[in-house]
């Protein structure tokens, strides 16, 4: 963990926020965020209108936009030049479409779902869990590797 990093995990528990979550109903796969007639923009907080951002520490800092899901985020950078996989501690997600932002472990999909968030929701650094060893499939900080976009699912998102 960088020093920046430190600096930014020792003050979380000093800002308090609360957990956002909110429960969602059962839908199929889908892998666009594509804006339909009638459909209103939910916007997650600093990400563009139809976007799913990512950031490497909290919401606001270098970040990562993503229209559509991506299964490999290996050779995605942040605004910063820095790589995207394994290095997300805060996410966004201003959905035009309804589709919530499920982030997984592995690239393809796999190793499990580490969180996702719901249209016009986000979770920050300090409601992510981290065992300060990035990319080894525990914790939710500094693990994801993937998203797939799905619309309105049974799972419990931020």
């Amino acid at each position: 963990m960088n020093i920046r990093r430190a600096a930014i995990a020792l003050a979380a528990p000093a800002l308090g926020l609360a957990l956002l979550a909110a429960p969602a109903t059962a839908a199929p796969a889908a892998d666009k965020d594509k804006t339909a007639a009638g459909t209103v923009s939910a916007a997650g907080p600093y990400c563009s209108a139809g976007n799913h951002c990512v950031f490497i520490t909290g919401l606001g800092s270098a970040s990562r936009p993503y229209f559509n899901s991506d299964n490999d985020f290996t050779n995605d950078t942040f605004s910063d030049g820095s790589v995207v996989n394994d290095n997300v501690w805060s996410a966004s997600n201003s959905s035009t479409g309804n589709y919530e932002s499920h982030y997984y472990y592995n690239i393809g999909y796999g190793g499990g779902l580490v969180f996702c968030v719901n249209p016009g929701s986000s979770v920050n650094y300090d409601q992510l869990t981290d065992d300060n060893i990035d990319g080894n499939g525990y914790g939710q900080r500094d693990e994801i590797s993937s998203l797939r976009l799905r619309p309105r699912t049974s799972v419990r998102c931020f």
